[in-house]
């Protein structure tokens, strides 16, 4: 009889608590493949319908940038750089790593011989999401403990077309490797907690891999910690926390090299700084930051709610800061505040009562949008639809929870009735998907889509604008109004706010106008507007200049060359055009050494010309060689100068293989060895010592220039 007794208190201590509760590990997470892969088949289906005309899409805004500008992708010998250098190296200082992300695209460009071709980027971009899908059908069946309704949170998500800038979009992708970390970090947490033994420790390597693949693809994916934590504190208040510390292990280890790496890329580069016009939140106080990012949060859930306006840029002055006045912004944002609180008191309250996936839901949407939230840390920009691929997952889980409420409460609506609805909806998703996906063909389309989208926002109509005066044949009445539209939003800020690319633009724009103009008598007030508008973007840029170098000195960074050389190109064409000799030639001589372009040695040159100087108009030429030795199109311009300019001299020598300039000419070698001397001396006065040690040494010894020119 003893011995009975102590059995009944000997049995239930006997299995062990698992992290999450026995209700999380529903039998359908355990169903075999053969019921699972239909759903999954029918989900990627859907998504292809969606997405089949993505591949059409080129490579638009900032795709070109990454896939055609950085040298790391073109062979694998650029791995090495791939982990020590920013993420838009070599164009842009920015303090953003992501190796992973980088490593996809050389995947593309050399491994699959993709190269610029846009296709087999959208390709691999798709199939990323088709995996997030099932990754997210999965954390369905755990989380909401049947098939139908994981299959309704896949669709929802999956099909939503607030996620086309992640996918369509192939820079997108940082986004996506980013999530697909994350949502399998946290399936591999949950099923570490129910497991023992070897098991267990493979679902924590997974948990490691996955964290690794999170963050090094996107720093927002160190938010995979956050979102095990939110579930743990939803689903595991009442189990004992220490079997669960091996699994946030396995997390910080990944992340712990992944910010030693960024932090050693940070030590050799320039202080990033955000410009005022990406992200006005920069110089925002902490009160006006959370109530601005909480008006945008209610602007998010507005577009999930009802996408019809999508836009790939949020810039100045679309979304106003925070003034608690009683503008609509400010009541917005006011109205945002109390949709956020409810939430937040709605899953708070739920908890408490036992309904943990509520106040998982709504911590994990907040917890996974505080990286780009602009509240603890200042991002490149103030709001953008990529951010939302991960958090909306959050807002699906939701969609998803409330139908399955809905089947209980209201015995009379039958579950085919809601997931006929749901089709409805998703189908309705797919067209706008497609529609959307037009708009990433090409970069004229994107602008002006989102020119009607954010029509306060200055960045469309400005980059519209320079699409528009550079197409064949060019636009340019048109591309002058977007110019104009776009520096009337900027007019209003400060030289240290503003940005000078929309007016180098403008005035790109004023001097097409001229230079198509029949009558040249006509030409002169279009060319003094262009001038106005460059002279404005010169004092803009040199004011950016400070701005930037005033922030690496207080880094202990020291001082950095910077600036829009493509500005300086378009002011010394326009002064060249006034008669403006030597500004022309300063401008074009400032913007050379930001950016050793052939153009600027061009323009250079025909400035020369037309001063009468065909010695001068050589040594420009060459001046750029020097700079840019690789450049034919300079070696051509040189040759034909001196067939132009000196055609019986020993200038120019004809072979089997065309014809060439004689650098053993006297003629040409004093232009080279002049030519060298200017490019040593423009070096060391922009404090480039090395390189003009370099240039002077090869001059001397390499084209047997007189050491006595550059001493």
């Amino acid at each position: 009889m003893k011995k009975n007794r102590k059995r009944p208190m000997v049995t239930p201590a006997a299995p062990v608590a698992p992290a999450a509760p026995p209700a999380v590990a529903p039998a359908s997470a355990s169903l075999p493949w053969r019921r699972h892969l239909p759903i999954l088949l029918c989900l990627w289906a859907a998504a292809f319908l969606a997405y089949s005309n993505s591949f059409q899409a080129g490579l638009t805004f900032d795709n070109g940038v990454a896939i055609q500008q950085d040298p790391r992708i073109r062979s694998t010998a650029g791995i090495g750089q791939i982990f020590t250098e920013e993420y838009w190296y070599p164009n842009n200082t920015t303090g953003l790593y992501r190796p992973l992300a980088t490593l996809s695209f050389l995947f593309n460009y050399t491994l699959l011989g993709n190269g610029a071709n846009p296709p087999g980027y959208h390709w691999v971009n798709l199939a990323l999401h088709a995996v997030n899908i099932a990754l997210v059908y999965f954390l369905g069946l755990l989380l909401l403990e049947e098939v139908a309704w994981a299959g309704v949170l896949a669709a929802v998500w999956g099909l939503h077309p607030l996620l086309t800038e992640s996918v369509t979009n192939i820079v997108g992708r940082a986004d996506e490797l980013a999530a697909l970390g994350v949502f399998t970090g946290l399936l591999c947490h949950i099923r570490a907690g129910q497991s023992v033994g070897l098991r267990k420790l493979a679902w924590l390597a997974g948990l490691a891999a996955s964290a690794a693949i999170a963050v090094f693809s996107k720093e927002s994916g160190a938010a995979i910690v956050a979102a095990m934590i939110c579930y743990d504190v939803a689903f595991g208040r009442s189990q004992p926390w220490r079997p669960r510390v091996a699994g946030y292990a396995a997390a910080a280890a990944p992340l712990a090299l992944f910010f030693f790496l960024r932090g050693r890329m940070l030590d050799h580069i320039a202080v990033a700084v955000i410009p005022f016009v990406d992200n006005p939140l920069g110089g925002a106080s902490f009160p006006v930051r959370v109530m601005t990012s909480i008006r945008i949060v209610g602007k998010y859930l507005w577009l999930f709610l009802w996408p019809a306006h999508l836009s790939a840029d949020y810039s100045y002055n679309q979304i106003p800061v925070f003034r608690g006045s009683f503008a609509w912004d400010d009541v917005a944002a006011l109205l945002s505040l109390a949709v956020c609180l409810a939430a937040a008191v709605w899953g708070i309250r739920a908890w408490r009562r036992g309904q943990p996936l509520v106040g998982f839901a709504v911590a994990f949407f907040f917890a996974t949008m505080m990286p780009t939230a602009n509240v603890l840390v200042v991002v490149g920009s103030i709001m953008a639809e990529r951010w939302l691929y991960l958090p909306s997952f959050a807002l699906a889980l939701g969609v998803a929870m409330g139908l399955r409420a809905l089947e209980r409460r209201v015995p009379n609506v039958p579950r085919m009735a809601i997931l006929a609805a749901v089709g409805v909806l998703c189908l309705a998703w797919i067209v706008r998907t497609y529609v959307r996906n037009l708009d990433w063909r090409d970069d004229p389309a994107l602008w002006s889509s989102a020119a009607q989208a954010v029509p306060h926002s200055f960045k469309p109509p400005d980059l519209l604008a320079n699409e528009l005066v550079n197409a064949t044949p060019p636009q340019v009445e048109r591309a002058i109004q977007e110019a104009e539209r776009a520096t009337a939003i900027l007019d209003p800020l400060s030289d240290e706010q503003n940005l000078s690319r929309p007016y180098a633009v403008k005035g790109m724009c004023y001097r097409a106008k001229a230079d198509r103009l029949a009558n040249p008598a006509q030409r002169p007030p279009w060319l003094h507007k262009a001038l106005d508008a460059l002279e404005r973007a010169r004092r803009i840029d040199l004011a950016g200049r400070e701005v930037f170098n005033r922030a690496n000195q207080q880094a202990g960074k020291g001082q950095f060359e910077t600036g829009l050389a493509l500005l300086y190109l378009e002011l010394g064409r326009v002064q060249r055009r006034l008669q403006q000799w030597q500004p022309a030639l300063q401008s074009l001589s400032y913007g050379r050494e930001l950016s050793p372009l052939p153009e600027f040695s061009e323009e250079a040159s025909q400035v020369y010309r037309d001063m009468g100087n065909p010695d001068q108009a050589a040594v420009a030429l060459l001046e750029g060689m020097i700079i840019d030795p690789r450049s034919r199109r300079l070696a051509g311009k040189v040759v034909q100068l001196y067939q132009a300019t000196a055609p019986r001299t020993c200038a120019v020598e004809t072979n089997g293989n065309g014809s060439s300039f004689n650098p053993q000419c006297p003629l040409v070698h004093n232009h080279i060895c002049e030519a060298a001397r200017n490019v040593m001396g423009g070096y060391r006065s922009y404090g480039k010592a090395d390189r003009a040690a370099a240039t002077a040494q090869t001059a001397i010894s390499g084209m047997g220039c007189p050491a006595s020119l550059f001493q």
